[in-house]
């Protein structure tokens, strides 16, 4: 597993995508659109995500959403009566139309995994993967989102593990059983990993995801945790 440190550049760009899909809190859209009053170079790149989001828009043909798009997305993020932004985007975007739903989903790919453009490809591949880690009194440790296509992993945490001196550790739960270590992670900020490999196969094929804590400095075996497990969750297909 290979961290992708965010350069501030990057952190501009996806300010300037969040503000073009109105996605920020209200507090941080109005400095953000301050931002964009003061600083050219900025709105520049907020009128530059509104054009690549219009063309998405332009090309969806409307279709009536079926009734069980929003509990389903409801079930598998848990995002319903969360109030982060982050989560919050699954219920704002999309309404009323399954097909903006799909280019929705597509924005959040802009968004978390900063791709240089490229050209759409035609061709479908497989499935985005997701799901809420919980721990033992119900609390959510984390979201995350796997993207078997690219081997690109999106994390998510909370704050329920910040202060804890261990590190957090990420396993797959295999559905013949056992388990094997995708790697440390970052238990306080939003992080994206790329896997490759035999773990790039196995998460594709993963029931469940764990987390455990190890003792910093100290990798476990790939197979077997040594720390505590202290939060899981279900992969499902959305």
């Amino acid at each position: 597993m290979s961290d992708l440190p965010l350069t501030p550049a990057e952190d501009e760009d996806a300010l300037a995508a969040e503000l073009s899909l109105r996605v920020l809190s209200e507090a941080e859209e109005a400095a953000a659109r301050a931002r964009a009053g003061a600083d050219p170079a900025f709105a520049r790149r907020v009128e530059d995500w509104d054009e690549r989001f219009g063309v998405l828009a332009d090309e969806i043909a409307p279709a009536a959403p079926g009734q069980m798009v929003w509990p389903r997305v409801d079930s598998v993020t848990g995002a319903a009566n969360d109030p982060r932004p982050a989560l919050r985007f699954w219920r704002r975007w999309a309404v009323g139309s399954t097909a903006l739903l799909a280019a929705s989903l597509a924005a959040v790919v802009f968004l978390v995994l900063r791709p240089e453009p490229v050209t759409p490809a035609p061709a479908v591949g497989p499935i985005t993967r997701v799901a809420t880690l919980t721990l033992e009194d119900g609390g959510v440790a984390m979201t995350l989102a796997y993207d078997p296509a690219t081997g690109e992993l999106y994390l998510a945490p909370t704050d329920k593990m910040q202060g804890d001196p261990r590190v957090p550790h990420l396993w797959l739960l295999l559905p013949e059983g056992g388990v094997r270590l995708v790697g440390a992670i970052d238990g306080s900020a939003t992080s994206r990993h790329t896997l490759s490999g035999v773990v790039h196969d196995l998460a594709g094929q993963a029931a469940q995801v764990a987390v455990s804590m190890e003792q910093p400095g100290h990798t476990p075996e790939v197979d077997s945790p040594d720390g505590p497990v202290v939060a899981s969750g279900s992969l499902q297909q959305l």
